[in-house]
């Protein structure tokens, strides 16, 4: 049985190609046209069955996914990601966390909490997207980590990156408590930019994107995204914190 490919179909196959592996929520947050979410569950379960798609239930509880039944992930049957094990949990779980920080800034533009927003999926070994955005009319371009894994001179591409980028900051997101702790004390240790911010997924779940969740490699709590009833902070916000918390 043939079908007719739309040009919404070849929307769901790029997305699925940049991510690697997608979640039907996400699918529904990307190829949206008005910021809401879309219903395509029966489309891309006849994409599965006419073999365009892998569809398969992931292997392992993923923290964020709070139904009893383990989550549907979507792949392309056709990909050049062959040398990865794509039935990995752990390698799965990666991609799915990047995925779900596209559609948390997705949802904080929807609030009306950022504007102008354009996400870069990148395949580098240590940075995994680029995202712009305005905010309180201030004009932000962040490359985003996850789970900060340190290679060989991974100081020295921290700042290269910066630089070649012209990032305004780097915010690390790790999953859990401890990984993160791990990864600002490397940074405490560092000459590399100061710029970098760290949190936990699970907080940025919690408060979105545009929230007091950030740390510097110092422990020390910024306040990057104030709303419209805070104090507006100043252009060196991302050096200064306005408020700080001990931890």
């Amino acid at each position: 049985m043939a079908i007719q490919l739309n040009s919404r179909d070849e929307l769901i196959f790029k997305l699925i190609e940049e991510h690697e592996v997608l979640l039907e929520k996400h699918i529904s947050y990307f190829i949206a046209d008005d910021a809401k979410p879309v219903l395509i569950r029966d489309r891309l379960r006849k994409l599965f069955y006419l073999d365009y798609l892998i569809c398969h239930r992931h292997n392992t509880k993923l923290p964020w996914w709070t139904t009893p039944t383990k989550p549907l992930v979507y792949m392309l049957t056709n990909t050049k990601s062959e040398a990865s094990d794509r039935f990995d949990a752990d390698w799965q779980r990666h991609h799915l966390e990047v995925a779900n920080l596209r559609m948390l800034y997705l949802q904080a533009q929807q609030e009306g909490h950022i504007s102008n927003f354009n996400w870069l999926t990148l395949k580098d070994e240590m940075m995994n997207a680029v995202v712009e955005f305005d905010c309180k009319g201030k004009k932000h371009k962040i490359g985003i980590i996850n789970n900060f894994k340190a290679p060989d001179s991974w100081s020295q591409k921290i700042d290269k990156l910066m630089s070649e980028m012209q990032l305004t900051g780097i915010f690390i997101v790790s999953r859990d408590g401890e990984s993160q702790k791990e990864s600002q004390k490397l940074f405490a240790q560092s000459n590399s930019n100061k710029s970098v911010f760290f949190c936990v997924h699970q907080e940025m779940y919690q408060s979105g994107i545009v929230s007091k969740v950030w740390q510097d490699a110092k422990h020390e709590q910024f306040d990057l995204f104030p709303k419209a009833t805070g104090t507006v902070v100043e252009s060196d916000a991302w050096t200064k914190p306005p408020t700080q918390a001990a931890v």
